[in-house]
């Protein structure tokens, strides 16, 4: 499979379709440069064009090819028309193919081409990369199956005039938002996206936002949550693996909330984050719900898990000598021993072999919190119950509207006694404990 050719022969095809354009030629509309414009329509073979492999939607998978593969950060960079990277972004785009509701192999098996693809002045494809690497899919296939003429064989597209890569990321960004079969960003795509585009492009998140048409606190969050998820996939030696933890977007957040919350505690929020990545990697246990519900409870109930977990988790005999040594030394710098115990609390929890086990403490703690809060209210509502009653009795006249009282004054019975039946068995349960 032909993945580009080579800058010379594209460049000398772009040179040659530009200048022999005419007026009757098909044209397509785009929003470029700040205005709309109608560009020529061309036929080329589907072999000519070359992926971009600076492309937003592929930013997390290429993070995690060249970690995973023990490649440089600059493997997708370095040199962008060499023919190994571009196998290396074919097959990226090929997993990418279906999402959702639609699988572009299947659609295009059954359609034609119904919109050019954008090029660069270069013959780098702005727009429609996965599209490119469906249609190849699919020419290949005719080809070894000897069914000619195979389809796909050529392309529409049609050709910006050279220009920035400011223009090209603008005009990326107008198009994310048109609605047909292109898929929505992963969330970590569109994260790494941005994070590249701040860190590696010098681009502000200020002028992020204005490209993409989003908030500019809508970038920070999601390069903030890619950090934290960053950090739990370097935790479980697993860095850039993005696919492990796509469902997981809301729990993260809920780490980034929590966190917020324990402002006041660094020791804390070190606890909570540990105890947060440990929840994700075991995921919920039964019971407990969604994890981006039950997150936040952790933050709620941090004391009493910390007060458990230095019960389960006693200091080590090294952990012991250092914390004497310290306070020996005079080391402390105004810390006292249960600040001391929290910071070694933190790194026992982070490690392995206590992961599953902070897990059910945790939801042991927060399962004895709730039943002790649903006992209370009931205790609540009760009281809140006799007040009213009792406003009620104080309230009667002999003008009060009667109508209805008495039925309302039979149900309340029928709650009293059921009630009492409730407080008999659990009386009855005590005493033959």
């Amino acid at each position: 499979m032909e993945l580009g050719w080579a800058y010379p022969k594209r460049r000398e095809l772009i040179d040659l379709l530009v200048s022999s354009r005419n007026l009757d030629q098909n044209k397509h509309p785009i929003n470029f440069q700040n205005k709309r414009e109608f560009f020529p329509i061309f036929n080329v073979e589907i072999g000519m064009p070359k992926y971009r492999l600076s492309n937003g939607r592929t930013q997390d998978s290429q993070e995690q090819y060249y970690t995973k593969h023990k490649l440089p950060e600059d493997y997708f960079e370095k040199d962008i028309e060499l023919e190994e990277v571009h196998k290396a972004q074919h097959n990226i785009l090929k997993s990418q193919l279906k999402s959702g509701d639609t699988d572009l192999l299947i659609y295009f098996s059954k359609k034609e081409q119904e919109e050019p693809l954008i090029l660069d002045s270069n013959g780098f494809v702005v727009n429609g990369n996965r599209r490119l690497c469906a249609m190849r899919e699919l020419n290949k296939k005719d080809l070894e199956a000897r069914n000619y003429p195979p389809k796909f064989s050529h392309i529409e597209v049609i050709i910006l005039p050279p220009c920035s890569e400011d223009d090209i990321l603008t005009l990326e960004g107008k198009l994310q938002i048109v609605e047909d079969i292109q898929a929505d960003y992963v969330w970590t795509a569109e994260g790494c996206m941005y994070r590249s585009l701040r860190d590696k492009k010098g681009y502000s998140t200020e002028r992020i936002a204005t490209i993409y048409d989003k908030k500019q606190e809508n970038i920070e969050d999601i390069i903030l949550l890619l950090t934290y998820v960053d950090q739990y996939l370097e935790s479980r030696n697993t860095p850039k693996q993005y696919e492990l933890v796509l469902k997981e977007k809301f729990a993260f957040e809920a780490i980034i909330k929590g966190r917020k919350k324990l402002s006041d505690n660094d020791d804390k929020k070190d606890i909570f984050q540990s105890i947060s990545f440990s929840l994700i990697e075991e995921g919920p246990l039964p019971g407990m719900g969604r994890l981006h519900s039950f997150i936040p409870k952790v933050v709620d109930n941090i004391d009493a898990i910390i007060e458990r977990a230095l019960q389960e988790f006693p200091l080590s005999e090294e952990q012991v000598s250092m914390k004497n040594e310290s306070i020996e030394g005079g080391d402390l710098l105004g810390e006292d021993d249960f600040e001391i115990d929290l910071v070694n609390l933190a790194r026992s929890l982070d490690k392995e072999e206590n992961r599953t086990n902070i897990v059910h403490i945790v939801k042991d703690v927060i399962e004895a919190e709730e039943d002790r809060q649903q006992r209370f209210t009931v205790i609540q509502k009760i009281q809140r119950a006799n007040a009213l009653l009792q406003d009620a009795v104080n309230m009667f006249e002999d003008n009060t509207e009667s109508d209805g009282i008495q039925s309302q004054l039979e149900t309340i019975e029928f709650h009293v006694e059921a009630l009492k039946e409730k407080l008999k068995n659990v009386t009855h349960q005590l005493f033959n404990r």
